[in-house]
Formats: C-alpha cells, sequence, structure tokens
C-alpha cells in the first residue's frame, strides 16, 4: 500500500526545513507545492484557493514553495485537482499520481493548516484515507513560548508584545492537536524540532523507514535568525524581513505561566525534547 505523510503542523517550528530534508533524502514528495491547503478548503468548501493555485502556476520556479521535479501532468490531471470540485476522492487521486509520476516511495502533504482541521473532520476523512494509503502522521513541534513569539512579530507587527499576551491560537496547544489527530491515524509521530535539527534523526528514519542521512539547514536553530535564501519563510513576513525583538525577562516570565499547562500537557503525552534538554523553556 502506498505511504501517505500528513505534517498536521506545528506553524513556525521549520516545516520548511524539513520538507527539504526529506526531499534531498529522496524519502517524501509533496507534488507541485509544499502546501496545497487542499483539506483546509475541502473543510470549509473555500473556493479562494483556486485563484491562489492558478496565480501559483504562472510563477516563476519558487525553491521554498515549489518542487522544481513533479514528473509529466496533462492539463487534465492538473485541472482535476486544482480547479474541480473539492472532495476527498480528489485529494486521494491526486497523491497517486504523485507517487506514479515521481518515483518517490512517499507521498506527502506539508499544509501547516492542518492543524487547525476540526475533530469532526478528520474523523470523516479517515475511513478514505487509510482505505487508500498507509497514513502516518507528523508533527513538527517548537518551543511553544519561542514560537509564539515569532509568530506575534509575524501577526502582530508592530504590536509584538500585546499580541504574544493576547489570546493564544489553537495550534498553540500541542498535545490537543496530537490527540486529535491520533484518534484517527495512531500511527502517529512527533518530531521535536529542537531535537531533530541537532542531529538526532534516527526515530523520524525508524518511522518513515528510509534512512535520513542528511539534515537541511534550519534559521530558527541560530538565536540570529540567519537570513538563508531558500527559507525565507522563516524570516519573512508578508514579503518583508522581520525584525526580530528580544524576549524581554518579564515577557518570558508571562510566557512560563501562561504556557504552563501545555508544556505539562506534552510532557504527560511524551511529545518533549529527549535529547536538547533545555531547549524548552519549561
Amino acid at each position: 500500500m502506498d505511504t501517505l505523510v500528513i505534517c498536521a503542523g506545528i506553524e513556525h517550528s521549520a516545516s520548511a526545513s524539513l520538507w527539504y530534508t526529506l526531499y534531498e533524502n529522496n524519502i517524501v514528495h509533496t507534488g507541485h507545492f509544499k502546501q496545497s491547503k487542499y483539506l483546509k478548503a475541502l473543510e470549509k468548501s473555500d473556493n479562494s484557493i483556486r485563484s491562489i493555485f492558478n496565480k501559483k502556476a504562472k510563477m516563476p520556479f519558487q525553491p521554498n514553495r515549489m518542487n522544481r521535479e513533479v514528473g509529466n501532468w496533462s492539463q487534465e490531471e492538473w485541472d482535476d485537482f486544482f480547479y474541480e470540485d473539492f472532495h476527498i476522492d480528489r485529494y486521494i487521486e491526486y497523491y497517486k499520481r504523485v507517487k506514479e509520476k515521481t518515483g518517490f516511495p512517499i507521498v506527502g502533504d506539508f499544509c501547516q493548516l492542518n492543524a487547525d482541521l476540526s475533530e469532526d473532520f478528520i474523523i470523516d476523512i479517515a475511513p478514505k484515507l487509510n482505505s487508500a494509503f498507509d497514513v502516518k502522521i507528523i508533527l513538527l513541534l517548537r518551543d511553544p513560548i519561542r514560537r509564539w513569539w515569532h509568530h506575534s512579530h509575524c501577526q502582530g507587527r508592530g504590536n509584538e508584545e500585546s499580541h504574544f499576551k493576547g489570546e493564544l491560537s489553537d495550534n498553540c496547544f500541542y498535545a490537543e492537536v496530537y490527540r486529535k489527530w491520533r484518534g484517527s491515524f495512531p500511527n502517529i509521530h512527533a518530531i521535536i524540532m529542537e531535537d531533530f535539527f541537532s542531529g538526532h534523526s534516527d526515530e523520524l528514519s525508524d518511522f518513515l523507514g528510509y534512512p535520513i542521512n542528511n539534515i537541511h539547514r534550519n534559521a530558527f536553530m541560530d538565536p540570529k535568525i540567519p537570513h538563508y535564501p531558500e527559507l525565507r519563510c522563516q524570516w519573512r513576513s508578508s514579503a518583508r524581513p522581520i525584525v526580530f525583538k528580544d524576549l524581554t525577562p518579564e515577557l518570558l516570565e508571562y510566557g512560563k505561566e501562561a504556557f504552563e499547562w501545555i508544556y505539562q500537557d506534552c510532557q504527560e503525552e511524551g511529545i518533549y525534547p529527549k535529547y536538547s534538554l533545555k531547549s524548552w523553556y519549561n
């Protein structure tokens, strides 16, 4: 049976670096784009995705968003996924075609919006996906406070502190996202960003069944967030470089209190650093 890997988030945790890693090691191919956003569009019946795909299709190659080698696709095959009515059967057929046309052993959906899918929707699509694929879920997690501080720079530009102290988004609750997906897809593996990108790739290799010989660089592993050209998504927002501010002691203490039970929930689920023990604040 073909294997489909669904990355269920979390955004701002270096999914682009993981995507590069699995592609460069000839393990996972995601089709035309890193993020198809198809499942979110299917759940919400959001037709705005059509104009996005049409625009992307006319863009020059963008290494942090697109795969260069996708095989030969007819216009009919392209239209079937990107322009016809949304349906889980079309999602399945698309990734079957990606497998056939690229020759990669595993196909994948790396849309970070997958973390936001409702539990009811996941339950609804699970029977067909599990019938068509050996589905493996990966959840990429970064220190909750540092990730939320990064998110605050992207969404609250100029008002980072107030955004940081504002209402937490659903994808802050890592263990809840983990349980939501595990309920329908028990073959799930949480990747701790700080562990994996410090060289501990054996667990993911075992989970996928293929060796990971090289790990792509990750700007988040350097406090200065270097501007790696192929990882613009890690240091830009709204097409502009992010000017990162230091997390003050006062904000850090606020974050520790606000996120305390999130850290505890992760520990109880066993989704916590094993090697980079001091990389998470709590």
